[in-house]
């Protein structure tokens, strides 16, 4: 009955995971960058050397950029193609806590209640969303971990095997970052869980196959040109962490601390006082004090990198899944009851917030549906609540996943709505196919855009004016193909070659700026002008 409660939630979850996800463009611009640099990869048939707007970018290692063009073999190129391997990703996600969370606890109702509080995670809903390395990685984290736990309590070599091929794959992700949240948790987790079996053939081989895998790519890369580990290990790996000015992000050491309870609503909220109200659990060498560490620790360390976006942390939330819903369960009626109050709040906010939504002024185009639809949920939310039938926690459990689940769909709804506010290009790339001028070179100026080249499936020329995003690193190109597609306009040689551009009939794009009173003569060229959002189109 529970494995049947288990496929619900999977196809509820597919269902508002696939529903939506190609009814916008791609997103500048982590969303927009890594699905170009995949299309570059599907459309050239080079799956080993990352290509960003006619430069080589070894950032990240390939498995993303692969995976999402073979998104784009089987839908073709467009945003659920680029999307697509993303809910796949979440999906597996869902499927691999919920039996890591019954091997740690040996308990289908946490099992599902860990899941359904997973899903309600903003940052989960965000990381289908965002075409990033984050969400693959996250899957390879949480494999390894189920893997080394199953490995552990059993002491079949099998999962030893899968455990160091998903840290390989999860290094051909996102490099070194894979060990992180995972060594925390199996350094813990191996005091409380003895090891079946002692060191022996299979270890090595298991080691050596992680190795092969996990080191292929950059060995393949050095023995073209040995300078290529320098930059990995160096400025991609090192740099990253500790030179605040390598990447312009130089967040505060509390980003995370602050954001990482917003995209944790409803549920991280509670989780100081679950711990609190039940500290005694954490007073000895427990699972609970190793899930405590496994966040604690890799939180302060990503707080310390220099390098931070949200998604960073995203492989922490599996962990605060089975922790609350551990907690949760384990909650006496007292609390479990002002738990629940707090999410039927939080539920409550939601959906009058959608429902007042298209009554208020905020920039932003609110179809009415989503007023109906909210009004709609927050219907069943009050029969949920006022079901005598359910356990006071079943409720606070339920509600939170309607509300992710909701807020899934409805947030697809509205960037699809509203894609030139969002800094979703497709509505240009449309006009631009619309009036067959997508066969003329685009010119963008000073702006890195690879939304639009996306959308329109061809390499565009940016015009460089000082834009920090138009600094490529151009040192592992083998010849100067790449000047054809950035131009520097504080170069006189590379004017002129723009001057012999023009001659030809292009498409010219301002974006958010006013081109200054020496570039005016660019425009010249141009008999129409076409204002969309924060586009400028000239033609």
């Amino acid at each position: 009955m529970k494995n049947n409660s288990l496929i619900i939630i999977l196809v509820i979850a597919a269902f508002s995971l696939l529903i939506n996800v190609g009814s916008y463009g791609v997103i500048e611009s982590s969303d927009a960058r890594y699905a170009e640099i995949s299309r570059a990869m599907y459309v050239s048939g080079d799956y080993l050397h990352p290509n960003l707007m006619e430069v080589h970018h070894y950032h990240k290692p390939p498995f993303t950029y692969q995976i999402t063009a073979l998104g784009y073999r089987i839908f073709g190129i467009n945003a659920f193609g680029a999307r697509f391997f993303l809910q796949i990703a979440v999906l597996l996600q869902i499927v691999l806590l919920y039996y890591l969370s019954l091997e740690l606890f040996n308990n289908q109702k946490i099992a599902l209640w860990s899941v359904l509080i997973y899903f309600s995670f903003p940052i989960v809903l965000i990381s289908s969303r965002n075409l990033t390395t984050d969400a693959f990685l996250n899957t390879f984290a949480l494999l390894s971990m189920f893997a080394w736990v199953k490995y552990r309590k059993n002491g079949k070599y099998f999962y030893l095997y899968l455990f160091t091929m998903s840290w390989a794959l999860g290094f051909l992700t996102k490099g070194p970052v894979i060990f992180i949240i995972p060594v925390f948790f199996i350094i813990g987790y191996n005091r409380i869980e003895k090891a079946k079996n002692s060191f022996s053939f299979h270890h090595l081989l298991a080691w050596l196959i992680f190795i092969g895998i996990a080191a292929s790519w950059f060995i393949y890369l050095a023995m073209d040109n040995p300078a290529f580990i320098d930059y990995f290990l160096g400025k991609q790996t090192i740099d990253r962490f500790a030179d605040k000015s390598a990447f312009h992000r130089t967040e505060p050491f509390w980003y995370f601390l602050a954001f990482a309870p917003l995209v944790g609503l409803p549920w991280l909220l509670l989780l100081p006082f679950m711990i609190k109200n039940q500290k005694e659990l954490f007073s000895k060498r427990s699972i609970y004090k190793v899930l405590l560490g496994a966040v604690l620790i890799p939180l302060v360390f990503f707080s310390i990198s220099s390098s931070k976006r949200i998604l960073y942390i995203l492989p922490l939330y599996s962990i605060f899944a089975l922790l609350i819903a551990q907690l949760l369960y384990l909650s006496d009626e007292k609390h479990s009851k002002i738990y629940t109050n707090f999410i039927w709040g939080y539920a409550v906010l939601i959906f009058a917030g959608f429902i007042l939504s298209s009554f208020i002024e905020t920039g932003m185009l609110f179809s009415k549906v989503l007023t109906v639809e909210a009004s709609v949920m927050l219907f069943i939310g009050v029969l949920l609540y006022r079901k005598k039938y359910l356990s006071t926690k079943s409720k606070a459990v339920y509600l939170s996943f309607i509300v992710g689940v909701f807020l899934l769909v409805s947030s697809s709804k509205i960037m699809s709505d509203n894609e030139l506010k969002i800094n979703a290009s497709k509505p240009v790339t449309d006009f631009l196919i619309e009036k067959n001028l997508n066969n003329r070179n685009i010119l963008i100026y000073n702006t890195r855009k690879p939304s639009i080249a996306f959308g329109l499936n061809k390499p565009v020329v940016s015009l460089y004016d000082g834009n920090y995003d138009l600094n490529r690193e151009t040192q592992f190109e083998k010849d100067l193909n790449w000047k054809k597609y950035l131009i520097n306009l504080k170069d006189e040689h590379e004017i002129s070659y723009l001057k012999e551009v023009l001659k030809k009939p292009t498409v010219f794009l301002l974006y958010k700026q006013k081109l200054p009173p020496s570039l005016k003569w660019i425009t010249e060229h141009y008999p129409n002008k076409k204002q969309m959002g924060k586009w400028i189109i000239y033609y």
